[in-house]
């Protein structure tokens, strides 16, 4: 995956830049929450930041990070759900994670991987939380309290990365403590040094957080940045943005509740056969080979002849669906069968997790977009318990758990071709080199406007000129190594209402850039089609009036009609 897809996997506008510039800043002693403007947790600026001092800044520097990062969630993933499934299906769940979550671009825009993402905060923040949940699996049946004080430390860093990612975090972490507590004996007598040990060292990544931003930074902003984005979830109003009441479903929930239970009935029409089969044959009958055979053909078969095409995105609907049930049947598990309370126990909490990682997409739940990352760990539950916990089931009632076993392996073969056709589909189109050495990546044909628009901008500006990328578009300030004067990264809907637009015409009056670059993007899915008609009219009017046009590159930006383009812009 890592060579097929290799430099594919960033965005050359949206977001990812903001992954890159920030840390850029931080390496070169600039201040989070005081020279730009933040709403996450300070952990992976400052990660990111740190490794551009060591190892330099370049995109290369964040890549190899990252590998690195994603082949420990992979290892940790793996040994979690080893103990909870076994080998076997912790090796389907591990395959599933690469193939499906870690590398690929299932979307129009690229950065949502585990190798470029669209927000370190949440790849990092779910690594961690994965951390969390295997040191409470190893805590489980042990008195010594250095377990579950180390997962209160990853829980307590997940705290400095992003809220939804904590909430979900916690709820798995609380969920895990109290059932170990409930289920295993061996621990109850030393709970109060467990939960002590957890709730002081979950303390700590907060508190130090607090206590660097406090170095440079008044107290109450250090205690609001190290809150991170909890201000902003509290406070409200970029939900109701159309982007994500989309992505949460609630666009049409009606329309999305219909899809969960359509896609659940296809789900019951491919697997319902297979269990059948399963549930009439016998452990040790002779067909049992032969059965199982033709479990693993047919369901694939029938999955790759359709060809669903787009469809596939549309295939983990009922996500939620499958983990609730598997809560409510392990919950049931652990109250009646006490030989097995431990583990149900135990998968019962990783349940809870995969659970608490939906809300944000619950109505919608995919494996792409947000669902890379937040759809994850309910996709890991649906592959161990197909191919683990339920056929292991059906065994001890001496039934043919492994002709399920066999048909869910051949669905998710099945899915993950279906998935990386989409992503052949939307990586062969970037053929464009943007950026040198160890800067370069590949984009579409945006990038062949973004160099152009970067080699007019080399023709005007001196090494010391300073650049506004509008509305969006701050890797191209990293590309150049330009720095933006106003703390101000993006100016998308989101963050116009976060920070304020009033605010953000004051800075950039105090602080003008000596040049602008307009980059014409659709933000129709926000419900404002166009910055300085739809949104952001304040600022639009600001820039005509201090900013006079140098040059165009392609169709005229941020205009009714347009496909794709830049102006670069110098001040009056």
């Amino acid at each position: 995956m890592t060579r097929w897809t290799w430099g594919t996997w960033p965005d050359v506008l949206v977001d990812f830049g903001r992954e890159l510039y920030a840390p850029w800043r931080l390496s070169r002693g600039d201040v989070l929450y005081r020279d730009l403007a933040w709403f996450n947790g300070p952990l992976s600026p400052w990660l990111n930041g740190a490794l551009f001092r060591l190892f330099g800044d370049s995109l290369r520097t964040i890549v190899a990070t990252n590998l690195a990062i994603f082949a420990l969630l992979c290892g940790v993933a793996y040994a979690l759900l080893r103990g909870l499934a076994g080998a076997f299906p912790a090796l389907a769940a591990g395959l599933a994670l690469v193939a499906l979550c870690g590398f690929g671009q299932l979307v129009g825009y690229g950065g949502y991987n585990f190798v470029c993402p669209y927000s370190h905060e949440v790849t990092h923040g779910v690594t961690l939380a994965f951390g969390a949940l295997l040191a409470l699996y190893h805590w489980g049946g042990r008195r010594s309290p250095a377990w579950p004080g180390l997962a209160g430390a990853l829980l307590g860093a997940c705290f400095l990365t992003k809220a939804e990612v904590f909430l979900a975090a916690l709820l798995g972490s609380a969920a895990s403590i109290g059932l170990i507590l409930w289920s295993e004996p061996a621990v109850r007598s030393g709970w109060s040094r467990a939960l002590g040990a957890f709730a002081a060292c979950s303390a700590v990544p907060p508190l130090l957080a607090f206590a660097l931003l406090a170095v440079d930074l008044p107290w109450r902003q250090a205690l609001l940045g190290t809150l991170g984005s909890w201000p902003w979830v509290l406070r409200g109003g970029a939900e109701d943005l159309a982007f994500y009441r989309s992505g949460m479903g609630l666009d049409a929930p009606l329309l999305r509740l219909a899809e969960t239970l359509g896609w659940s009935l296809r789900w019951v029409a491919v697997l319902g056969p297979a269990a059948l089969a399963a549930w009439a044959t016998p452990r040790r009958a002779r067909v049992a080979p032969a059965v199982a055979a033709a479990a693993l053909v047919l369901p694939a078969w029938a999955l790759w002849a359709a060809d669903l095409g787009g469809e596939w995105l549309a295939a983990s609907r009922p996500l939620p669906v499958f983990v609730v049930a598997c809560i409510a049947w392990l919950a049931w598990r652990a109250a009646t069968r006490p030989e097995s309370r431990r583990v149900d126990c135990l998968r019962l909490a990783f349940c809870v997790f995969a659970l608490a990682c939906l809300f944000k997409i619950l109505l919608n739940a995919r494996v792409h977009h947000y669902g890379f990352a937040l759809g994850m760990p309910a996709a890991l539950v649906v592959v161990v318990a197909l191919t683990g916990w339920i056929p292991e089931w059906l065994e001890e009632r001496g039934r043919a758990g492994p002709v399920l076993r066999a048909a869910a392996v051949g669905c998710l073969a099945a899915a993950v071709a279906g998935h990386l056709r989409i992503v052949d589909a939307n990586i062969s189109g970037k053929t464009v080199v943007v950026g040198t050495g160890r800067d370069a990546f590949l984009a579409d044909s945006r990038g062949r406007f973004v160099n152009e628009a970067l080699e007019g901008l080399a023709a005007w500006a001196g090494p010391a000129s300073t650049l506004a990328v509008l509305p969006e578009g701050v890797a191209l300030n990293w590309l150049t190594r330009r720095v933006n004067p106003t703390p101000y990264v993006n100016f998308m809907p989101p963050e116009l209402l976060l920070f304020g637009e009033g605010r953000i015409v004051e800075a950039f009056a105090q602080s003008p850039p000596d040049f602008v670059i307009l980059v014409h993007k659709d933000t129709s899915e926000y419900g404002y089609p166009l910055f300085g008609s739809d949104y952001g009219e304040a600022l639009a009017a600001w820039i005509r009036r201090t900013y006079v046009p140098v040059r165009r590159y392609g169709q005229p930006p941020l205009q009714p009609g347009t496909r794709f383009g830049v102006q670069l812009l110098r001040r009056r």
